[in-house]
């Protein structure tokens, strides 16, 4: 296999099919001079592209969600959450992505320095732990009491960060490579807006978020950990930790892999908490139905699946020489992680109940039932 450029990369690689295989669907009925496709979650419309296409090339433009324009690398690139077993972050994210949809070998040029990309350094930040923020954010908007709040400030997961210069604090979730953890590499950012009615959610500029996850123990030692519970966020982790019983968070740990599965971020799990019985508690949709079967099967087999829903609406599963097409509403994750032999006794599934997630069973006022 040849080695290619960053630029030539891109020129194999079309836009259009890169939104099918993360989920995007074509709108057949849009005009004729561009490609549009819509991304939904639950039904619900994420957002909307526009490609238009010339001999040599394809660019696009967001409607609205993620509010983007360019070419494949920035759609890519503003997207690293949707995609699944790629290495790496930022740049050479999407380089090996590329590479892994158009079946081709870099050269390792530095892709960074050419892309001008931002570094994260916490010396941009001012980090500090604001409890009238907390607990107004956490306490009132998202109604975890002040006991797991409390819970999670004293063990370090929580905190308070603005932006030097300005001082508007956010909410703040810490991200550390599970290898590395005394070094913090990124923090998930959350608030709400009182007069404009919104939230807030996102991550620091530059920041690690492919390898990288925030981690709240309460075990003396990760090795003394028995329960490890992993999520898609800090706030779901939270509110599972306050909806179980009591036996259930004694040495126990809470993951968030912040809306993204990237296979550095769980490969060091089995070696780091050897006791633990590990509880993927995905959300309760069919992403994380997904979510499921990928972690289950690199955790049990040690193997990276690829799953994806293509444009047909159809869930897309690739093991080994296998590649199955499964209808959206019959795609269950337990059921065809047993169909298939993906088990183990120390891996378990729970998922909220009467909910999307287990902060929607808070605010729902819902008990949880194990």
């Amino acid at each position: 296999m040849s080695n290619t450029t960053f630029q030539e990369l891109k020129n194999h690689v079309r836009i259009s099919d890169v939104a099918e295989h993360i989920g995007y669907r074509l709108n057949t009925g849009a005009g004729k001079k561009y490609l549009e496709y819509r991304l939904y979650n639950g039904g619900k419309k994420v957002d909307e592209i526009v490609i238009y296409t010339t001999s040599y090339s394809q660019t696009f433009f967001s409607r609205n969600g993620y509010g983007d324009k360019g070419d494949v690398v920035n759609f890519i690139l503003n997207r690293l959450h949707l995609f699944s077993g790629y290495q790496g972050i930022g740049y050479d994210a999407v380089a090996d992505i590329l590479c892994k949809l158009s079946g081709k070998q870099p050269k390792h040029e530095n892709y960074v320095v050419s892309h001008n990309e931002v570094k994260f350094s916490l010396d941009d930040y001012d980090i500090t732990c604001n409890q009238k923020v907390i607990y107004a954010y956490l306490g009132k908007i998202r109604m975890i009491d002040a006991n797991t709040i409390s819970a999670f400030i004293h063990n370090g997961s929580v905190c308070t960060v603005s932006r030097k210069p300005k001082n508007y604090a956010n909410v703040a979730f810490p991200y550390r490579v599970l290898a590395s953890p005394e070094e913090v590499v990124n923090f998930e950012l959350r608030n709400y807006n009182p007069y404009k009615k919104e939230g807030y959610k996102g991550f620091c500029s530059g920041g690690n978020k492919s390898t990288a996850c925030w981690i709240a123990s309460f075990a003396p030692q990760w090795n003394d950990v028995q329960s490890l519970y992993i999520g898609e966020s800090a706030l779901d982790m939270m509110a599972l930790y306050q909806l179980l019983p009591e036996r259930m968070r004694i040495n126990a740990a809470f993951i968030s892999l912040g809306g993204n599965l990237g296979y550095g971020q769980i490969k060091d799990i089995k070696h780091l908490f050897p006791h633990a019985v590990i509880y993927l508690a995905f959300d309760n949709d069919l992403q994380g139905q997904i979510y499921d079967v990928e972690a289950a099967y690199y955790l049990v087999k040690g193997k990276e699946p690829k799953l994806f829903k293509n444009a047909a609406g159809k869930v897309v599963v690739k093991l080994d020489n296998q590649e199955l097409t499964i209808n959206d509403s019959d795609f269950n994750s337990k059921t065809f992680l047993h169909s298939h032999g993906i088990e183990a006794e120390w891996l378990r599934i729970i998922k909220a109940q009467g909910a999307k997630d287990f902060n929607d069973m808070l605010k729902n006022k819902l008990e949880f039932n194990l």
